[in-house]
């Protein structure tokens, strides 16, 4: 679900006028990801293209938070200011501001954004002063040495259904200043149990709302995105117009899943994945920067690689393969119910959306790990909620269940 457009006829052609003369006309899903204009006003052609810009836009929403970004970042680097009373606070950074400014006026430094999908311009601080404030109070969590290490992380993240939580997440971080964005379908309404969007973002493409999400966050981003991986492309994706130096496969092709491992081992990136089982996160580590010849998922299935020249002929095929990749004793019996009733009473695999948060956290985890060559080993690694927390689930009744479903699960693919 959520791959291409179901409906392709424009709603707007039954409006009555009254309606028609304020709607907006549908555009395309997939019009693709238009980045944001960054007006640096250090330039000495900055006020002239901010001019030009307004001439452009003239029902542009201005939004100037300049001063109260600035006052926040002076606030968090004088530990004294901080935790002095409200109004020595607003005396001391009015004085500091004045500083700042430099004898200009305030719109005349920093610099403005305008975001073309909101037809918002908005000003903002400059780029060390901003990613400084948006990552203040990672501090001494991670250290500003580290932080430009995380900053330096270049991602390649393919899928932007589970994998949009961790592009986000990952942003948000102030990991992966570059990040590319692989995927073309578009949102579904059912998506929206897991995707951090809204209902006006049905129809959109994935890529595109994840991707001005990221330039929200974080304007001096920079962000690539792509409609599928393909086995023509894959090359292009991980190399140009910049290497990718981490990959995250969060996509459902198996035959993909193999030649994204294949082609990174080759240029010696990582891949890391994470998979949600109902309640329980699985976590996929391939260091290929430090094992060139490691086996492609861990090893744990004999010829997979033999899926690059004879690709899965249907979905029986298909599901083999992707129960043996996850592994039956790592699913939740609901889980396992679940995955006998595709295709009668359900139509595909069940996701939750807070166990799709959880992956991107423990996605920034891992990245976090690889950046900043900390002893991450690969390997699988289970997070079971309902093992840690639910108390039936640590009992000998329940692993007795949890092995007889196992058992009917394996039983049932092996038969298709």
């Amino acid at each position: 679900m959520g791959h291409k457009n179901l409906v392709l006829t424009n709603p707007s052609d039954s409006y009555p006028k009254f309606l028609k003369a304020v709607a907006t006309k549908t555009k395309s899903a997939n019009n693709g990801l238009i980045a944001p204009i960054v007006i640096n006003m250090d330039s000495k052609t900055g006020a002239n293209q901010l001019e030009k810009l307004l001439a452009s836009y003239p029902n542009a929403e201005v939004i100037d938070n300049y001063a109260e970004q600035y006052a926040e970042l002076l606030l968090s680097t004088h530990a004294h200011l901080y935790r002095a009373n409200y109004d020595v606070q607003v005396a001391s950074i009015a004085d500091m501001l004045n500083e700042h400014y430099a004898g200009k006026q305030a719109w005349q430094i920093g610099s403005w954004v305008y975001f073309p999908w909101k037809n918002q311009l908005i000003h903002v601080l400059a780029q060390d002063d901003f990613e400084a404030l948006r990552t203040i109070r990672n501090r001494d969590l991670i250290t500003a040495k580290e932080q430009k290490k995380l900053f330096d992380l270049d991602v390649a993240a393919f899928g932007m259904s589970v994998g949009s939580a961790g592009a986000l997440v990952i942003s948000m971080s102030g990991i992966s200043r570059r990040i590319k964005l692989i995927d073309g379908a578009v949102i579904s309404g059912s998506n929206l149990n897991r995707i951090m969007t809204g209902v006006s973002s049905v129809g959109k493409g994935k890529s595109t709302v994840i991707g001005q999400q990221i330039y929200e966050m974080n304007p001096y981003s920079t962000i690539e995105t792509f409609d599928k991986v393909t086995a023509d492309n894959i090359g292009e994706i991980l190399d140009k117009p910049w290497k990718a130096s981490l990959a995250i496969d969060e996509i459902d092709d198996i035959e993909m899943k193999v030649r994204i491992r294949y082609e990174a081992r080759k240029r010696r990136i990582p891949v890391i994945m994470a998979t949600e089982l109902g309640d329980t996160i699985m976590l996929d580590v391939e260091r290929f920067d430090l094992e060139p010849e490691r086996q492609l998922f861990h090893g744990m299935i004999p010829g997979i690689e033999d899926l690059i020249e004879k690709p899965l002929e249907n979905y029986r095929e298909w599901t083999k393969h992707a129960v043996s990749i996850i592994d039956p004793n790592n699913m939740t019996i609901k889980m396992q119910k679940s995955l006998l009733k595709i295709g009668t009473t359900i139509v595909t695999h069940p996701q939750l959306g807070s166990t799709v948060m959880m992956t991107g956290g423990v996605l920034a985890f891992a990245a976090k790990a690889i950046a900043l060559g900390q002893p991450l080993k690969s390997g699988r690694y289970v997070i079971s909620l309902e093992k840690e927390l639910l108390a039936d689930h640590q009992t000998r009744r329940y692993r007795r269940d949890h092995k007889k479903h196992t058992k009917v699960l394996k039983s049932a693919v092996s038969s298709m």
